[in-house]
């Protein structure tokens, strides 16, 4: 960020020995506005003498010194700076103190500090030349060497040869945020005929040092060779690799030709680049078997290292790297860099497996994955479940009740449209208390207008009030282990010794029947925020397939396999009318009850087996007297942001809706209780007086008399339509509830919208 100068300013000058308010005011002239002193929260520029008199001439002349220094924009409180004047600092140390302290300032520099801790690599090329693969088998190379990592592909809508960006993070340190970065430290471009597209990116990033950034070009021509053709005189470090040259005649793209050119540009201290190769040959040979194929790529990774021309001195993003331990994941577990879907896949397919089961496969954006993946497992013989494919969603659906009818899992997956055009029958699923029948909602927007991206309201606007116990994900390895653990809870069920006469009319021996009032056998729906955790690959870890049946053999699990082998005698198509229907509903409102009891179990029994322990909350921070509730990938956006306020002696919380149906409400009685809490939902019930979870939580707030003990909601909408929620604006949304919280400012308790661009 540009600092200002406003020590030789001649208005400024002019009146330091002026009275406080004339000093205050000519220094907000010669800044713009960018530059004020504040007392009390308001400019002193909008003040008169008599509201500042209480400032002596050696507080001014103090002042006054602070100005001689570059100036961060912002508003100086007066207060601070001579509080730290009494501790004998100078006006240079006391804006260096201030500058590391104050919020206002301090978190000016949050993006910078995360993004700082990342490698952050950004890959353009036409479609077809690989940039996707490329984009998720570099970050999945970085995570088989023991680094964290998030892929975030990209793609145009148009033909073949349109542009397709990639983006790719890499970390020593878990990665939360789910946005992409703001300004690169790599490109990657895999056609030079698109450098005059990169110019034009280039140029509408913030604000940011060109010398920190290194650029790769696929080409023939040598740096200077190539800045001449393309007249690129700007100081960015500009790199060339003919990485066609390597891989030509092999028919396959220039992937790990160009990864390979940037290892060799970072260089040694920054990753064990000949790991990283035998990485590769790994992941490789697993991918696609031994052969020519695989060679041909390590051999280009390692001759690029050695070919790529230019270099990049001082390169910020080396620091971010660095050599890290192999992965060592606990016994029964395997690290995995997959995207969402492919996780959930894999869950699904884990469990699916032990028992006899049903797979209603059809496709729309952005769940298609999941059923392509496990329909591929079918074809294969890797998944010994059923496959039906329907001609609709309301198919996809009616396949469920029927598979589910005759005491088999049933799994399916979909997304807005699709969700809504099975509601008929999931709400017929729902009551007929199907507990073997999961959902995958990978979440995303109702029409209209069309749009094929995230937000919640597919999942609170058609399932939530459907019936069905009901996760919420926050990032791929929430998705994997909560469609693991779903039928555990949906299926729970207390047996007894039941009296039953055969056809014969005799006794049936060893009969036994559910005790109704401990029978969860309620329908699960796991969401999953589309394409941020869908579509973008990460690290986690997966269960082993032995690992997997050992969770279900667990004996405090045996209620599955007793539901999935006992007779069927069920009846469908009952009628029920007033004589008897609001005793049945009463019964599932007793069987949502009971699913908080068996959720907790479940946790338990999960975090004994693979070490991650999870609650129907999760929460970051939560004694803070300012709290953030967000569902979904955003949440670990606010985390992030909550932890650097943390590292400046700023307490800001964060929670996330683990569990949305049955809502958990004596949990969040206690968190939120005399806390100021900010809601933000993705989905605007239109209309009603606030978001979904708002309501929620206002329910509880009424229930356990919390407005008592000072507890205040704020209901806030964002990120509608897939507009993904930044670092700055969840820094800048904190910063403004701190401010309220010192009494600076008033924010509007009633539901607001958050980043609209009207």
């Amino acid at each position: 960020m540009t600092a200002i100068q406003l020590g030789g300013d001649p208005q400024v000058l002019a009146s330091r020995h002026k009275s406080l308010v004339a000093f205050a005011r000519a220094v907000q002239m010669a800044s713009r506005g960018r530059v004020g002193f504040t007392l009390g929260g308001l400019r002193i520029g909008d003040l008169d003498d008599a509201q500042t008199g209480g400032i002596d001439a050696a507080g001014r002349d103090f002042l006054a010194g602070i100005v001689e220094a570059p100036l961060k924009p912002g508003n100086y409180p007066v207060e601070s700076l001579l509080a730290l004047r009494e501790q004998g600092l100078d006006p240079a140390g006391a804006l260096q103190r201030l500058y590391a302290t104050h919020p206002a300032f301090a978190s000016q520099d949050f993006v910078r500090r995360i993004e700082a801790r990342q490698l952050k690599v950004f890959l353009l090329g036409s479609a077809g030349s690989g940039v996707v693969s490329a984009t998720q088998d570099l970050v999945a190379a970085f995570v088989a060497a023991g680094y964290n990592g998030r892929a975030f592909p990209l793609f145009d809508p148009s033909k073949k040869g349109a542009p397709v960006k990639g983006y790719g993070v890499v970390s020593r340190e878990p990665i939360l945020n789910h946005a992409p970065f703001v300004v690169p430290d790599v490109v990657l471009l895999f056609d030079p005929k698109l450098f005059p597209l990169l110019r034009t990116l280039l140029r509408e990033y913030p604000p940011h040092d060109p010398r920190h950034i290194a650029i790769i070009v696929n080409t023939e021509l040598e740096p200077k060779a190539f800045r001449k053709v393309a007249e690129f005189h700007e100081p960015y470090h500009l790199c060339t690799l003919d990485a066609d040259r390597l891989v030509r005649g092999k028919r396959m793209p220039p992937n790990y030709a160009l990864i390979g050119g940037m290892l060799g540009l970072l260089g040694a201290e920054a990753v064990d680049a000949e790991a990283f190769a035998k990485v590769v040959e790994a992941s490789l040979t697993d991918k696609f078997g031994p052969g020519e194929k695989v060679r041909a790529n390590v051999n280009a990774l390692r001759q690029a290292r050695e070919q790529v021309l230019g270099e990049a001195p001082g390169l910020p993003a080396r620091a971010a790297l660095g050599r890290v331990a192999p992965n060592d994941p606990p016994a029964g577990q395997e690290v995995q860099c997959e995207e969402g879907n492919r996780a959930i896949a894999r869950a699904a397919a884990q469990v699916l497996n032990q028992f006899p089961s049903v797979v209603a496969a059809y496709p729309i954006t952005p769940q298609t994955a999941i059923v392509e993946y496990l329909a591929q497992m079918i074809a294969d013989g890797d998944l010994t479940a059923e496959s039906v494919t329907p001609e609709s969603e309301h198919g996809a659906a009616g396949a469920l009740m029927g598979a589910a009818r005759d005491r088999v899992l049933a799994f399916t997956a979909s997304s807005s449209q699709g969700l809504a055009l099975m509601a008929e029958i999931l709400h017929t699923i729902g009551g007929m208390r199907m507990g073997n029948v999961v959902i995958s909602n990978v979440v995303r927007s109702l029409n209209a207008p069309l749009d094929v991206e995230n937000d919640h309201s597919d999942l609170y606007k058609v399932a939530l009030d459907a019936g069905y116990i009901v996760f919420m994900t926050r990032d791929v390895q929430q998705a994997y282990d909560f469609h693991l653990m779903a039928w555990l809870i949906g299926l729970y069920a207390e047996y007894r010794p039941a009296r039953l006469i055969g056809p014969d009319g005799r006794v049936r021996r060893g009969a036994i029947e559910m005790i109704p009032d401990r029978a969860v056998m309620t329908p699960v729906i796991v969401g999953s925020e589309g394409f941020e955790v869908s579509h973008a690959p990460e690290r986690y870890l997966a269960l082993t397939d032995a690992q997997a049946r050992a969770l279900y053999a667990d004996p405090a699990f045996d209620y599955v396999r007793r539901y999935v082998f006992t007779p069927n005698e069920s009846i469908m198509g009952a009628l029920q009318l007033s004589n008897a229907r609001m005793d049945t509903d009463y019964q599932r409102h007793v069987a949502m009850a009971l699913a908080l009891e068996v959720c907790e179990r479940v946790f338990d029994k999960f975090a004994a087996a693979t070490g991650r322990r999870y609650g129907a909350v999760q929460a970051w921070n939560e004694r803070a007297p300012t709290l953030f509730v967000v569902a979904g990938a955003a949440h670990g956006t606010f985390e992030e942001v909550a932890r650097e306020f943390a590292s400046i002696g700023v307490e800001v919380g964060v929670l996330h809706p683990n569990l949305l149906r049955p809502f958990p409400k004596a949990e969040w009685a206690k968190l939120i209780a005399g806390k100021h809490v900010f809601v933000y939902d993705r989905d605007d019930p239109f209309g009603a007086v606030g978001g979904r979870l708002y309501t929620e939580l206002a329910g509880v707030a009424n229930e356990y008399d919390l407005a008592a003990s000072g507890t205040r909601l704020y209901s806030r909408i964002y990120g509608l339509g897939g507009r993904t929620p930044s670092l700055a604006l969840a820094r800048d949304e904190m910063l403004k509830a701190l401010r309220e919280q010192k009494g600076e400012i008033h924010l509007a308790r009633e539901k607001a919208y958050v980043g609209v661009n009207l």
